[in-house]
């Protein structure tokens, strides 16, 4: 099998994950809920950043991301992690709306 063809070859790759996250945020741009596309691509943004850090050795002295799946893993928590902060970021502190019963 061809080295360019496996799929740990392109989850290891930094532009790999930022195309992604380009990909899902102008699908988030279309769908509108920042529910689904938006924290996956900034989670993928995220994910790029630790590869890239992960490659250069600026911060990490061992490897975060070691096998293919870390990489989801890793993908998942960013994902995680953005969305309830966007929960919490757009949660209106007002008392006087109308939807109030």
């Amino acid at each position: 099998m061809d080295v360019y063809m496996s799929l740990s070859y392109w989850l290891f790759l930094p532009e790999f994950w930022i195309i992604a996250g380009i990909i899902l945020i102008c699908l988030e741009l279309v769908d509108g809920s920042l529910i689904f596309f938006l924290p996956l691509g900034l989670g993928s943004f995220f994910n790029a950043l630790t590869l890239f850090f992960q490659e250069n050795e600026n911060i990490f002295d061992y490897q975060v991301i070691s096998v293919w799946h870390h990489s989801l893993v890793t993908l998942a928590v960013y994902s995680i992690i953005i969305s309830f902060c966007l929960k919490w970021f757009s949660k209106t502190k007002s008392e006087d709306d109308i939807n109030n019963y």
